[in-house]
């Protein structure tokens, strides 16, 4: 368990939204797939209530809620797993290759990469669910991390659709001038 700490503390918290390069957010934001009140899947750029703390090192840490479990996942390469949703709210955290999630009622997407937008968290218990691709030429490998209980962390909708670094870090924090976009 302690070296799955280090690995998300190395390799995922700290994608590049987070980079030294880019100044730290003081709270976590990242990509969710969700359902609406007719229960058809959506994105939503999400914002996780819990703060960015000084880690006792080095860096900076976030608590990122309960879980219950973990699961490694192994998917072959250009592969799609059709429509389906998650049993129960939890984070999918990708180690390698890439995922790219569609929606049947809507022309949204999600590209799930390593180190850019690789944590996501998965909410769309009800209704039909998503489409999955996993394009790349090689083995995608993931974690299933589902939420204890079923409860999602407490968070806010930062907005409709995928995160868009420039626009929710904003371009003066990044040393941006420009009209520029990167969609996560």
């Amino acid at each position: 368990m302690k070296s799955l700490f280090k690995f998300l503390a190395g390799c995922c918290l700290f994608s590049p939204i987070f980079a030294t390069s880019i100044p730290s957010p003081k709270h976590f934001i990242l990509a969710a797939i969700t359902t609406d009140v007719n229960d058809h899947a959506y994105a939503e750029c999400w914002e996780l209530e819990a703060s960015f703390q000084t880690y006792p090192t080095i860096g900076e840490s976030v608590i990122l809620g309960d879980t219950s479990n973990l699961t490694y996942i192994a998917l072959p390469p250009r592969s799609k797993e059709g429509i389906h949703r998650p049993p129960s709210p939890m984070y999918f955290l990708l180690l390698t290759g890439q995922a790219h999630v569609t929606f049947p009622y809507n022309d949204q997407e999600v590209w799930i990469e390593q180190g850019v937008n690789d944590i996501l968290i998965a909410n769309d218990i009800k209704g039909i669910g998503h489409f999955t691709a996993y394009p790349g030429n090689e083995e995608t490998r993931a974690l299933q991390v589902p939420f204890k209980g079923g409860v999602v962390p407490l968070h806010r909708v930062v907005e409709n659709g995928a995160c868009n670094l420039i626009k929710n870090l904003g371009m003066s924090a990044l040393g941006v001038n420009g009209d520029v976009s990167l969609e996560l």
